[in-house]
């Protein structure tokens, strides 16, 4: 009765293991699949942000010149003038 009573006892307690195994698992699924969304939406944001630094520097290369604005920014004039070239070819170098 005795190796009955233990064999029932471990068959519970492997039960309760097996439990939380798949609770853990699918904490971690849910986790991860979460973090994916957060990190496409961040991404997205830094893309929005990167355009509009792009816009900024289009729109100052507009009003002062790419080589000026280049100084000014510490930045490359080629990247200055391709960005107002290519902000003027979309027809939106002011923002718009």
């Amino acid at each position: 009765m005795a190796v009955r009573d233990t064999v029932r006892d471990a068959q519970r307690r492997l039960a309760a293991l097996d439990g939380a195994y798949t609770r853990a698992v699918t904490n971690v699924d849910r986790t991860s699949a979460r973090r994916t969304e957060v990190l496409a939406e961040h991404d997205s944001l830094v893309a929005l942000a990167q355009e509009e630094v792009e816009r900024t520097v289009a729109a100052m290369a507009a009003e002062i010149g790419a080589d000026l604005t280049a100084t000014l920014l510490g930045l490359d004039a080629a990247r200055v003038r391709h960005l107002t070239k290519a902000r003027k070819g979309a027809g939106n170098v002011n923002g718009g």
